[in-house]
């Protein structure tokens, strides 16, 4: 996938921030390194395993799109057993993924305390989810004509395959310590999380 001959492709080491399309968001090689990292010096494996556990959430949301991949290639099963401890919490209340959304947001994404990775992680996870639950409200809303045809099958393992694949590679670069660039996503991630950052 590209994003245009001005993106660097793949992941970033960690410590630099994500290229960004405005000039407010370049950062000087040479001025980066005479300045404070601000937690954006490498992770150790603590701040690894928990910004990967970030992506937890997404997963969650992106099983119910994948009956079809489940039925067809059993191996696969094995993606909807991994995140099966917090599936019963996640789904403990109607109100507990607006919840979850809230904490991760106001307590990991917006706290300045925690560093830069996870928080990056933390918001690109939520992206992600909410990529996943689109997916899911426009299969709801397909008419009989096609819930009941070929099309819904192709559309939910386009689906998974999708959101599935993308979350599986944020988790295997966050784990590596690098940050996993998803074109356009994690532009706005960073945003984000740079707006959270004290002037």
């Amino acid at each position: 996938m590209s994003a245009g001959p001005a993106r660097l492709h793949g992941c970033r080491p960690c410590g630099r921030p994500l290229q960004q399309s405005t000039s407010q968001a370049k950062r000087d090689a040479d001025s980066d390194d005479s300045m404070d990292t601000g937690g954006r010096d490498p992770p150790n494996i603590f701040w690894r395993v928990f910004a990967a556990l970030m992506y937890i959430i997404p997963w969650i949301d992106v099983i119910a799109l994948g009956r079809e991949v489940y039925h067809n290639f059993p191996f696969s099963i094995t993606l909807f057993l991994i995140p099966g401890p917090f599936v019963g919490i996640y789904y403990s209340s109607q109100f507990a993924p607006l919840v979850v959304f809230f904490l991760l947001f106001l307590s990991v994404v917006k706290n300045t305390k925690l560093h830069h990775f996870v928080r990056f992680n933390a918001m690109q996870g939520i992206m992600l989810d909410i990529v996943a639950m689109l997916f899911s409200i426009v299969r709801a809303y397909f008419p009989a004509e096609v819930r009941w045809s070929a099309i819904l099958p192709v559309f939910d393992m386009f689906s998974w395959n999708i959101c599935m694949g993308t979350i599986i590679y944020c988790v295997f670069w966050t784990l590596w310590g690098k940050y996993a660039d998803v074109p356009y996503v994690s532009d706005s991630v960073y945003m984000q999380v740079e707006a959270s950052d004290p002037a």
